[in-house]
């Protein structure tokens, strides 16, 4: 018996050349360009992706719910994931950060 997925993993293309400082100043750009902040950063499963960073996007301080997004330099990914259980502001919000996202990865570095 196959386990039923509890989430869902969106992949943001990364382009080649960006270090840790231009991700995590993309990401704040991002989040703040659709409306949310970043309430958590940390890091994602040690054992499995070591030296990752993962961010917690929320809409309001008390409000129920939230995006989780994690890079990993290791082999260039970037995803965010989304909890099937999260409420649906979560499922509407997530698409609209992964455009901003790609369109500030997309940006010209500097």
């Amino acid at each position: 018996m196959v386990a039923e997925k509890k989430s869902d993993d969106i992949y943001v293309e990364l382009p080649d050349g960006l270090n840790r400082a231009q991700v995590m100043a993309a990401v704040e750009r991002a989040a703040s360009s659709v409306g949310i902040y970043i309430s958590h950063i940390g890091g994602y499963s040690r054992k499995k992706y070591p030296g990752s960073v993962h961010w917690h996007f929320k809409r309001t301080p008390k409000e129920r719910g939230l995006i989780d997004a994690t890079y990993w330099d290791v082999k260039q990914l970037f995803w965010l994931m989304i909890r099937h259980r999260e409420p649906q502001w979560v499922h509407s919000m997530a698409p609209r950060l992964r455009r901003a996202l790609a369109k500030e990865f997309a940006a010209p570095v500097g």
